[in-house]
């Protein structure tokens, strides 16, 4: 299976050396120790037994002492076009062959029957949505006001202008080297009294016990930054978002106020 990415001329590639001793969180600011390395070939299929050949480049993780924060900053000086060469390039459907329609579809499952009784006037934009599959089926679900944006994405790539009621993100901050400015760019279209629903796989309360073998610390698949709920909500809350929210340690809805069309998913008297 390949990815919809388009291919990308061959450039070197390289990384930023980890450096010797503690940095700041990237989230919260406070010390990240050391925490260990994974080969730059490790992918989140190899939980399902598909393995690439090593690599030979170790990609090294910090975590945070204070949220929890896990991330490595060996792509820190990467372009866009380093990533579209090395990470979302041609083969990209072999670390993650549910990105272009199991996934999206899946999606559209879960958020469609949540909001029918807005489903026509509902602006939502899906944020990172690469082929805009998620857009296409929640427009087929009678919600014809759903648009994509992925800069990655040749035929999303054109940043849309407004705010929106409700804004998606599903597997997707994961994947920000800077999630400060990354959280800044989603805050930024998610309307006063909007909805934000974010996708990404909390860390185990045994992070510390599985460390580098947790499956989801993949650099193949561009997973760079890796949240804790308390660095979740850290970073949201620098735009006024509340966690109100997590259905599991991958689904979340965040909020500055909860708005009228998604109060029934939350207890009375929230606000």
């Amino acid at each position: 299976m390949t990815s919809t990415f388009p291919s990308v001329a061959k450039r070197p590639l390289h990384v930023r050396a980890p450096g010797a001793g503690p940095k700041p969180c990237k989230v919260c600011g406070s010390s990240a120790e050391f925490f260990g390395v994974q080969d730059f070939n490790r992918s989140c299929e190899e939980v399902r037994g598909q393995t690439l050949p090593p690599s030979g480049l170790a990609i090294a993780y910090r975590r945070c002492g204070a949220c929890g924060l896990l991330f490595t900053d060996a792509f820190d000086d990467w372009s866009d076009e380093d990533f579209a060469a090395h990470i979302y390039n041609a083969a990209y459907g072999e670390v993650d062959p549910d990105f272009e329609v199991k996934r999206p579809v899946s999606n559209v499952a879960a958020v469609a029957p949540v909001f029918q009784a807005v489903r026509e006037e509902l602006e939502i934009l899906d944020y990172g949505g690469g082929n805009g599959r998620f857009a296409e089926e929640m427009r087929g679900a009678g919600y014809p006001l759903t648009r994509t944006y992925d800069r990655f994405h040749p035929a999303h790539s054109v940043r849309p202008e407004g705010r929106f009621g409700l804004v998606t993100c599903f597997e997707t901050i994961e994947h920000m080297p800077d999630p400060v400015a990354g959280a800044a760019d989603i805050a930024a279209f998610v309307a006063d009294d909007g909805l934000l629903i974010i996708s990404t796989l909390l860390q185990p309360p045994d992070i510390e016990q599985q460390r580098m073998d947790w499956w989801y610390i993949g650099p193949r698949n561009g997973h760079v930054t890796l949240f804790t709920q308390q660095a979740l909500a850290v970073l949201f809350a620098r735009y006024g978002f509340r966690v109100l929210r997590s259905a599991n340690a991958n689904l979340h809805l965040l909020c500055r106020q909860v708005p009228d069309f998604a109060r029934h998913l939350f207890a009375p008297g929230t606000q």
